[in-house]
């Protein structure tokens, strides 16, 4: 269920978020590169002060501001075992695609995988034997309609019982969980998406490299700075929470695409552990 019980007297901070300061070039988007970011097209520096409301307390809803915080008690018993042990990583995928079922009352859920670790940059030894495993510390959505589209008919392909023009909708959706215990120094933001216009998208190729899969890339979306913009996070969240937000949707009268950013958050504590995080993502089909 959704959790709308607030946990602190501030109700917002000032904290910095990275929107892309650069234009493409014609024919050329920018890139990304998430393992040497000194390789990036993308400028985002300096970044711009914004305010950031907490979030607790606010009904929020996905299909009207894009995201929502839900109570979720997973059975993993230590999320550093995700992408270690498959057994684990099979439990957690299933855990999730329940969730989103429950949530958005699809026909039909399918994970794009299994879940996925990130860490803050101080924790140099778990980063040094994962990829693509930083917070991204600039406002970007996983897809743009074209990569999104491409990505779930390349799903649909490999099943013999889905046909994607069977379905009245379809949507995709990011479900992120602070595993670190709170406060987190490095929490997930996330805008409203009702306050983003048109314009302020930018095509980034995202570029990764995979231990196991070579490059990769895969065009998202990035954000220039728009003052109308309402971004929003949740503090002190707890392993038994969970973040869910959109990353597109077929109906053009509900929340699409959700910016959302890694961000210092300026009230944290000096000297907590660094934030550790898990994300999925999932593909909810309605018949």
């Amino acid at each position: 269920m959704p959790i709308t019980s607030g946990r602190r007297a501030e109700p917002r901070v000032r904290a910095t978020v990275n929107y892309v300061r650069n234009a493409p070039s014609p024919g050329a988007p920018l890139e990304f590169v998430t393992e040497d970011e000194s390789r990036s097209t993308m400028e985002t520096l300096p970044g711009r002060v914004v305010w950031i409301d907490d979030a607790r307390g606010r009904a929020t809803d996905l299909d009207r501001e894009g995201f929502a915080l839900v109570a979720h008690r997973s059975a993993v018993p230590d999320f550093d075992l995700i992408e270690e042990d498959a057994a684990i990583d099979v439990v957690y995928r299933d855990e999730m695609e329940a969730l989103l079922q429950q949530l958005t009352g699809a026909t039909r859920v399918i994970m794009l995988g299994s879940g996925k670790k990130r860490y803050g940059e101080s924790a140099t030894d778990k980063l040094s034997s994962l990829s693509n495993a930083k917070p991204a510390r600039y406002p970007h959505a996983d897809n743009t309609d074209v990569s999104a589209t491409v990505m779930v008919e390349m799903v649909a392909s490999f099943l013999d019982d889905l046909e994607l023009g069977d379905l009245r909708r379809w949507a995709l959706f990011n479900m992120w969980r602070a595993v670190s215990p709170p406060p987190q120094d490095v929490p997930l933001a996330v805008c409203d998406s009702r306050t983003v216009a048109p314009d302020d998208e930018v095509t980034v190729s995202a570029v990764t490299h995979e231990r196991r899969g070579g490059e990769i890339r895969h065009e998202t979306t990035g954000y220039a700075f728009n003052p109308a913009h309402r971004w929003h996070y949740f503090p002190d969240m707890t392993r038994d929470e969970v973040l869910v937000f959109k990353a597109h949707d077929t109906d053009p009268s509900r929340a699409s695409r959700v910016p959302h950013t890694a961000l210092t958050d300026p009230g944290c504590p000096d000297g907590v552990p660094t934030r550790a995080s898990v994300e999925s993502r999932g593909l909810a089909l309605f018949a």
